[in-house]
C-alpha cells in the first residue's frame, strides 16, 4: 500500500485513531508468526533494515517501542515500513478484516516456507489414524528439543483456502 492509494493520509500524518494498546499487539502478533528466510521468527534489528532497505527509515530503538507500547503514535510513513518489511497491509494495523486478511496469509506463507513441511503432510495421507497420532507426538518431542512451542499457531481453514479471504 502506499500513501497514493490512502486518501488524506500523507507521510507525515500521525495515526491517532488506532488503539496503542492494539498497535504494540498487532506488531507482536507479526514478529510471532511471520518467518523469516531462515523459518524463525524476525528480530527487531531484522525488521529495522528490512524496513530501511524499502525506503522506509526506522530505527530498532524507536520499533522496539512501539512493540512495547512505550511509543504510542506512530506517523503512516512508519506504519507503511514496518508492513513492508513484514510483506503485509498496512491496513492490518488499522482495520479488524484487514487484520483478519493478514493474519490468513501469514499462515499460507507458513505453511508455503517449507515443502519439506508440505510433503511431510502429504505423507501422512491414507494412515490410520493411530500412526497419525504417532507421528504428531513424535513432531511435538522434535519441536520441544528445538526450543520451538509443542504446537504452532493453529492454521485456519480460511489460511488454507485459495480464495484469498
Amino acid at each position: 500500500m502506499t500513501l497514493d492509494s490512502s486518501p488524506g493520509l500523507t507521510a507525515d500524518d500521525v495515526i491517532a485513531d488506532v488503539d496503542p494498546g492494539l498497535f504494540a499487539r498487532r506488531l507482536e502478533e507479526l514478529f510471532r508468526t511471520v518467518p523469516g528466510p531462515n523459518g524463525r521468527a524476525y528480530s527487531a534489528k531484522a525488521i529495522a533494515a528490512r524496513s530501511t532497505e524499502r525506503g522506509f527509515r526506522l530505527g530498532e530503538s524507536y520499533l522496539s517501542q512501539l512493540r512495547s507500547g512505550k511509543a504510542k503514535s506512530p506517523s503512516f510513513r512508519t506504519v507503511e515500513g514496518i508492513a513492508a518489511a513484514f510483506g503485509v497491509d498496512v491496513h492490518y494495523f488499522l482495520e479488524d478484516r484487514a487484520a483478519q486478511r493478514t493474519r490468513d496469509e501469514i499462515d499460507k506463507m507458513r505453511m508455503q516456507a517449507d515443502t519439506d513441511v508440505q510433503l511431510a503432510a502429504f505423507r501422512l495421507a491414507g494412515l490410520s489414524s493411530d500412526s497419525v497420532s504417532v507421528v504428531s507426538e513424535l513432531i511435538k518431542v522434535l519441536r520441544k528439543q528445538q526450543g520451538l512451542p509443542t504446537d504452532p499457531p493453529e492454521v485456519t481453514k480460511a489460511g488454507l483456502s485459495e480464495s484469498g479471504e
